[in-house]
């Protein structure tokens, strides 16, 4: 793995669901690089004592000597890790302001960090003046990369933890491999100021928000669309909404892959409706790790899991636990 992200130095991190072995990822990966000064953030809130929907211990994201660290004045203050404070930013968050610290000795640490475009964007160049890599680590499920722009190259961990059914996992995870190859956008080349636009054959409407009734009424078959953009995530609210109304033969425009917080049955279903989803901003996908373990108790045959995948996708896969 060290040799695919060797001249990435904005890494992300993201999972296809809960525990499906993001963190043990990133631990790893931090492991390999112990050689170079690294950085580290996240979007929100990880590295929890305990997972927030199990409620079962979570793996610890581990930090060392010399790393540069953008986590929350209150993380840092419920830990017992020396480190040196390089910057109190202007970056809030529901839990305290974003710090920059140097960490003097090796322990483990709950990072916590901006939720949006621009202050995932400013941290990340204030970060630059003390590291030249950095490591970001995702949302709860692969979703949402805040300003996935910033980002030069993204890891997917997926796990036995998003199904029971290791046939399900994998075609999710196909699903999101093949979302990272989705077609760019010639409509636009930046992401609208508009939450939400609705093109039809004599009309553009524009929307200030993204609520369902806001704009369900103009999704009609009597008034048929060219193209829907929708800026942030697209829910499964939002196919359900489609599938209501019927519509089909029309573009739908997403500011990147990460957005797009459907399942592979959901894609199956547009793709059937003649549903062509295009990205803003394409993103490049570097691997897939995976994890055969679930928390929930039941477990894949690694051998198995890993084979079947590789069927299927065309990016290398690691099984990080039998690498260390």
């Amino acid at each position: 793995m060290k040799s695919i992200i060797k001249d990435v130095y904005v890494l992300g991190i993201i999972g296809i669901s809960k525990n499906a072995g993001k963190t043990t990822t990133l631990n790893y990966i931090i492991d390999q690089l112990k050689d170079e000064t690294i950085g580290l953030t996240s979007i929100g809130l990880d590295g929890e004592d305990l997972d927030q929907v199990n409620f079962l211990p979570k793996p610890k994201i581990r930090v060392r000597p010399h790393m540069i660290v953008a986590t929350t004045k209150s993380c840092l203050e419920n830990t017992n890790l020396s480190y040196d404070v390089l910057e109190e930013t202007e970056i809030h968050t529901a839990i305290g302001k974003v710090m920059i610290i140097r960490v003097l000795k090796a322990g483990n640490l709950v990072i916590a960090g901006p939720t949006t475009n621009h202050e995932l964007h400013l941290l990340l160049l204030k970060m630059k003046q003390y590291v030249r890599r950095i490591l970001v680590d995702g949302a709860f499920n692969r979703m949402t990369f805040a300003n996935i722009k910033s980002l030069e190259g993204i890891i997917l961990s997926s796990g036995a933890s998003y199904h029971l059914s290791m046939e399900k996992t994998i075609k999710q995870t196909k699903w999101i491999v093949e979302s990272f190859n989705l077609k760019q956008s010639e409509t636009f080349q930046e992401v609208p100021k508009d939450h939400l636009m609705i093109e039809t054959k004599h009309q553009i409407f524009r929307y200030t928000d993204k609520k369902i009734a806001t704009f369900s009424d103009r999704l009609s078959q009597d008034n048929p669309i060219i193209t829907l953009f929708i800026k942030g995530a697209v829910t499964s609210k939002m196919v359900a909404l489609i599938i209501s109304k019927g519509i089909s033969d029309f573009k739908l425009i997403v500011e990147d892959p990460t957005k797009l917080l459907i399942t592979y049955q959901e894609y199956e279903f547009m793709r059937m409706r003649k549903i062509e989803i295009e990205v803003i901003h394409q993103a490049k996908l570097l691997c897939v790790t995976i994890n055969p373990f679930s928390t929930m108790g039941h477990h894949y045959d690694k051998e198995v899991f890993k084979h079947e995948l590789q069927k299927v996708i065309d990016v290398p896969i690691y099984n990080v636990k039998d690498m260390e």
